[in-house]
């Protein structure tokens, strides 16, 4: 290939629609907007980037010479309104570009990179609200990684499954010689790596799962306790600290269906994620469960692998310990399709059944207490699972033989089971939902007056207020909340319906809230002082009733912006990532308060916020008008009375 001058070189990147390959052609080309506009990236999965579509859009992008020390060493690309859309540059002294990056917003979110020269891209960067991940590029295809988070590398595999490309599947699962490296004993790795074909069916079993979710389904979040890590001294033959994920949801969120209803959620279960390096991977592929079923923790894997070897040092060896838990997860790996849901009702209720003496088993050889009754009530829940199928005729009387024995396993089985009857029933083809959730309240003040002072004494009182609050028994739910507050203060439930309380009587007083937004700037709703204001409480995993009404609030909001209507979000997604996802997909221009701890965050908590979303109607003195708004349409009503009655400011003032 002839050598060519610097623009030449650029023009040839630019024309030839991916950083791909760079084919010759005439230096007198030049560089324009549309052969920016051209140059897509590497990877056409997960990148979202801006591109104006619209011809005077197009006409109106300007393009910049970048140069160093007299030196074209690039071009920029900006929209009309001087926002940089992209940057292709080179780097490292060549005649050829080397970077190339995509922007959103004005922010770069996409980069690829050409590390040896062969202008070809090698490796690809999502960036700001992208995301963290830094893939290693062949031939345009990803083939791993250097950086992933365990919530990227979720999104990532319903994404690739999705698009049927699974190469990008293979890349996020942790080979034998990763996992051997990051200081498994072989041994241990060869008994958690699944063969080919079985890897083969469960690819092919997800991507019917994310077919059928919808063609608009997309991921929802990743959800998980915290992490933890096994130390080098732990267990015989592991040679470095291990840090896990075990038993981890993926939720995807369906398209609306037909008539505005919602459709079925898709629940994945990730039965083990592992770190190594900067790079989260699946040990073993995640599995669909049933949202309406009981999930079964997985107990196969790499814990359970090294039990099976492990040695505590010092000479202590627990061989009944190591024993039961070898059986458990020996048996768990075996039947762990049945375990999922897959199968008859009667052979999902046969295996969970002989599930049971192997927890009791592990249960038994526990030492601590807190751990015995925790194995004790997995195996409450495998009963309760056999139950719920409808194929064990003795079910019932074996589990109220449990509750009969009373104490915190009793208590444990009487609140499973009342939950377990509920589903059941509204399972019945002719099933009445209303007579079903007076029943199941019926049934949980029973459970009170049995088990009034059990570990799930608060999180029923939290039921059955919220439950009373959305029946429009608001009395009757201030009554739960108040025996609640008092008989269990310092619990999560406790404090939620503390919160409960002090939303419920909102109304007439006056309310400011103030906390970070996702840039960790403050957001604060009494700078907006003499405007009418609606603060609305949401997640991006509130399902379509979110995903609904929160584009027609930004309806509202634009439609009486001249009248002075501001509008200020209290997110409750886990990730910030999600957030600006969902304000992207939806155009949600007013500022949010980003509270990363969900629905057990602090102002979810501080107002007892029990369902999303929740919206306030402040008016222009600052005080409550309602409290209990869930739909744009209820708020549109309020709104008439409220503008009318706010005066006209000369002064706008903004958020800070």
């Amino acid at each position: 290939m002839r050598k060519l001058g610097f623009a030449a070189t650029l023009a040839i990147g630019l024309g030839a629609g991916s950083p791909a390959t760079l084919a010759q052609a005439p230096a007198s080309q030049g560089i324009t907007p549309q052969a920016m506009l051209a140059l897509k990236p590497a990877q056409s999965i997960g990148v979202e980037y801006e591109t104006p579509t619209d011809q005077a859009a197009i006409d109106a992008c300007k393009v910049e010479t970048l140069t160093e020390q007299g030196r074209v060493i690039g071009y920029l690309l900006r929209d009309g309104q001087g926002r940089t859309l992209r940057r292709f540059l080179s780097t490292k002294g060549g005649k050829g570009l080397d970077q190339w990056s995509y922007y959103q917003d004005g922010f770069e979110v996409y980069r690829d990179l050409d590390l040896d020269g062969d202008r070809r891209a090698d490796e690809c960067r999502w960036l700001n609200a992208g995301g963290t991940r830094v893939g290693v590029v062949r031939d345009n295809k990803i083939v791993g990684w250097k950086r992933i988070s365990a919530e990227e590398a979720t999104k990532v595999l319903v994404q690739a499954l999705a698009a049927g490309d699974a190469g990008l599947v293979d890349s996020l699962i942790a080979t034998d010689e990763e996992l051997t490296a990051a200081g498994l004993p072989k041994e241990v790795v060869g008994k958690v790596v699944d063969a080919p074909d079985k890897r083969a069916e469960q690819v092919a079993e997800l991507a019917a799962a994310i077919k059928a979710a919808g063609e608009k389904a997309t991921w929802s979040k990743f959800d998980g306790t915290l992490p933890h890590a096994l130390p080098a001294d732990s267990a015989a033959g592991l040679a470095k600290d291990v840090v896990l994920y075990e038993n981890a949801m993926v939720f995807i969120s369906p398209p609306t269906a037909p008539g505005g209803q919602p459709s079925k959620l898709t629940m994945l279960q990730v039965p083990e994620m592992i770190q190594l390096g900067d790079a989260w991977k699946f040990v073993d592929l995640p599995r669909v469960v049933d949202p309406e079923k009981p999930i079964v923790a997985s107990a196969a894997g790499i814990r359970s692998a090294l039990y099976e070897s492990a040695e505590i040092p010092g000479g202590a060896h627990d061989e009944e310990m190591e024993a039961a838990l070898k059986a458990l997860a020996e048996f768990d790996k075996a039947n762990a399709e049945v375990l999922s849901g897959a199968g008859e009702r009667r052979d999902i209720a046969a295996v969970h059944l002989k599930r049971v003496p192997l927890l009791k088993g592990v249960g038994a050889a526990a030492k601590d207490a807190d751990e015995r009754l925790s194995y004790e009530k997995q195996a409450v829940d495998s009963l309760i699972a056999a139950f719920q199928t409808g194929a064990w005729a003795k079910g019932r009387e074996t589990i109220e033989g449990v509750v009969k024995a009373g104490g915190p396993l009793g208590s444990y089985a009487s609140y499973r089971l009342i939950g377990a009857d509920f589903v059941l029933r509204n399972e019945e083809p002719n099933g009445n939902f209303v007579a079903n959730q007076k029943k199941w309240m019926t049934d949980l003040e029973a459970f009170l007056e049995e088990f009034p002072k059990s570990d799930e004494a608060p999180e029923v009182w939290l039921q059955l207020g919220s439950s009373n609050e959305f029946n429009a028994e608001e009395d009757k739910a201030r009554e739960d909340y108040k025996k609640l507050v008092s008989d269990f203060p310092e619990t999560l439930a406790g404090r939620k319906a503390a919160g409960a309380l002090k939303r419920l009587d909102l109304e007439g007083k006056p309310l400011a809230l103030k906390g970070a937004g996702a840039d960790g700037a403050p957001v604060d709703t009494a700078t907006l002082a003499g405007k009418p204001v609606l603060i609305v409480f949401w997640a991006s995993w509130g399902g379509q009733t979110v995903s609904r009404e929160l584009p027609d609030v930004a309806k509202l909001a634009e439609k009486n912006a001249s009248k002075g209507l501001q509008v200020v979000g209290v997110c409750l997604d886990n990730d910030k990532a999600q957030l600006e996802a969902f304000q992207k997909e939806h155009n949600l221009p007013w500022p949010q308060i980003f509270e990363p701890d969900g629905i057990d965050g602090r102002l979810a908590v501080e107002y007892g916020i029990i369902s999303l979303p929740t919206m306030f109607l402040v008016d222009a003195e600052g005080k409550v008008v309602n409290r209990n708004l869930r739909s744009a349409s209820e708020v549109e009503r309020q709104l008439e009375k409220v503008l009318s009655a706010s005066k006209p400011q000369s002064v706008a003032v903004g958020v800070k």
